[in-house]
Parts: C-alpha cells; structure tokens; sequence
C-alpha cells in the first residue's frame, strides 16, 4: 500500500532506528493501526530551519521548560501527504490520528492515560539527566550530539561534565515511587494493557518510554522493567508494534 504519511524522526548512530520516546508514542499509533508511512531523519539542528521553511506552526510555550530550550519545533513531525498538512507534537498527533483513523481505537483521554502522562512528567526530570550522558555517547550522531550538547548546557546552565557526575543509583531509587505507579495502573483491570486486554495510548506512552532506555543500553532497559513485573508483561504484548522501527 502506497504511504500516507512522512514521518520525521531523528537519526541514531551506527543505523537509523527509532530511539527517541517522544517519537515512540507516534510510531507506536502508525504500527498499531497499519497505516502505511515512510521515515525522513532530521538531525538535531535541522529541525528547526526543516519547520520554519515550510511554515509549520510552532508548538506553545511550555511553562515548566527553561526560556532558552529548543522546544517551537520539534520531533516528531508528520506530514499527512493526502492534504498536504503537517503537524508536530505527539500529543497533538495523538488525538489527529485517532480522528483521521479511528480503527482501531487509542481510546485516548482516561483517567488512566491521565495518571501515566502525570507519572511520566515526574519521572522524566529524575531519570533523564543520570542518562543523557550514555545517549550523547551511545546513540547521537556527532553533529546532533553537539547540538544536544550546546542547547541544554546553555538552556539548564549546566555542564554536561556535570550531569557525568550524578550517581544513578540515587536517581533510580528516586524515580522507583513513580515506576511503581505504572505498575499499579497496569495492575488497575489485571493487564496486560491499562484497559485490560485492549491496547490504549496510555499503553504506548509506557512502550515509549521503555523502547526509549532500551536503546539508551540494555542494562538501563533491564533496570527500568526490572522495578515491576507489570512493565515486562506490557512490553512482551506489544512488540509486534516495535517492528517497523525506520
């Protein structure tokens, strides 16, 4: 079937395959529901000129993000090749999706995507920083890596030598009352999905996330799902929607 859609996600090293969990929760819904897409890389600091070219309206401020972070244009992006639209945000993209697809459903808006999305945005800021360093060496190419490198120290006025420092095993024991928690909604309607036995985007927010330090290293990956037997059994379900990783 002819593609429908341009996905634009972000190269790695030494191949390009999805690693991004912000890109993740888009390629997951693609995957999920069959739609036929192809991938364009854009590398870190060809983002921004690639948007503004074609007029791509910018994403709203995010209150809780430094002034300075990179954040009015971003991946992933798609352009929907049938209207010629493209649009940025996975969030965004999410409930577009669902509107133009709506078979099979994401089931989107539940109290229990709420109460992922809420244990997402603790977690992110706990875990990240312990793991930037192994993404800048492991997964960037050269040229996005020194940009990564130069938006965030400037953005978080922190030297990268300095998030080098953190000790993981702090930052995990902070962040394990929130990977508990995707355990207890996982556990809500006995799994393996948050529904039960119907995949939501709920779902693939925490698939996202795991594909996401499973390509930061194995052993982060082993750590991640090792905190609750729940994670391992939602990501066995869904890893005939990781396939189509290009």
């Amino acid at each position: 079937m002819a593609s429908q859609i341009t996905f634009f996600d972000l190269p790695r090293k030494p191949t390009n395959k999805c690693w991004s969990a912000n890109a993740w929760k888009t390629r997951l819904i693609l995957n999920y529901k069959s739609i036929p897409y192809t991938t364009e890389w854009l590398e870190f600091a060809d983002i921004a000129p690639h948007h503004k070219a074609l007029s791509i309206p910018p994403n709203p401020e995010i209150p809780d993000l430094p002034k300075d972070f990179p954040s009015a244009y971003t991946i992933p992006t798609i352009h929907f090749l049938k209207d010629g639209t493209y649009m940025q945000d996975s969030g965004a993209l999410a409930r577009e999706l669902e509107k133009r697809y709506p078979s099979p459903s994401l089931h989107l808006d539940t109290p229990q995507q709420a109460a992922i999305e809420a244990l997402w945005s603790k977690m992110l800021p706990i875990l990240l920083p312990a793991i930037t360093p192994q993404i800048v060496a492991d997964l960037l190419t050269e040229r996005s890596a020194a940009y990564f490198v130069e938006t965030r120290e400037r953005a978080f006025k922190i030297k990268m030598s300095d998030w080098e420092k953190i000790e993981a095993d702090t930052a995990w024991a902070e962040a394990a009352p929130a990977l508990t928690g995707f355990g207890d909604v996982l556990r809500e309607k006995g799994g393996p999905f948050v529904l039960g036995a119907e995949p939501s985007y709920a779902d693939f927010i925490v698939v996202a996330v795991m594909q996401f330090m499973r390509a930061a290293g194995e052993g982060i990956f082993e750590r991640f799902v090792g905190t609750d037997e729940a994670l391992g059994r939602l990501y066995e379900a869904s890893k005939q929607w990781l396939e189509k990783d290009t």
